[in-house]
């Protein structure tokens, strides 16, 4: 795959947090998918437990894209996370076969 490619992968998981979409786990995440951010999520089944409960626990919840890049393989996004506060995250995603398989976070801080 392209990095054009890779990126709408990695807008359709920002997609499935905005909208509670869990189904579509399957279609962008690979099985055996790390969020170093996150060890505890381990598993589709387990990542559509989290957007699910996010999701109940903050109806506004909101990621909003503020640039996104790629290059091969990998893919970098800057976004702002809106719940109860807003801050920005930088998030690195590696993709393979089609599907995130790793991703990483840094936070820059909230407003």
């Amino acid at each position: 795959m392209n990095a054009e490619e890779n990126k709408v992968i990695v807008k359709r998981y920002i997609e499935m947090w905005n909208t509670g979409n869990v189904a579509l786990a399957d279609e962008v995440l690979a099985p055996d998918w790390v969020d170093y951010a996150h060890p505890e999520v381990t598993g589709l089944e387990s990542m559509r437990q989290v957007v699910s409960k996010i999701r109940a626990a903050f109806p506004d919840f909101r990621i909003t894209i503020e640039s996104i890049l790629g290059d091969g393989d990998l893919v970098a996004l800057r976004g702002i996370v809106q719940r109860e506060s807003i801050s920005r995250v930088m998030w690195f995603v590696r993709i393979a076969e089609g599907k995130m398989v790793e991703l990483w976070t840094g936070h820059e801080g909230s407003n």
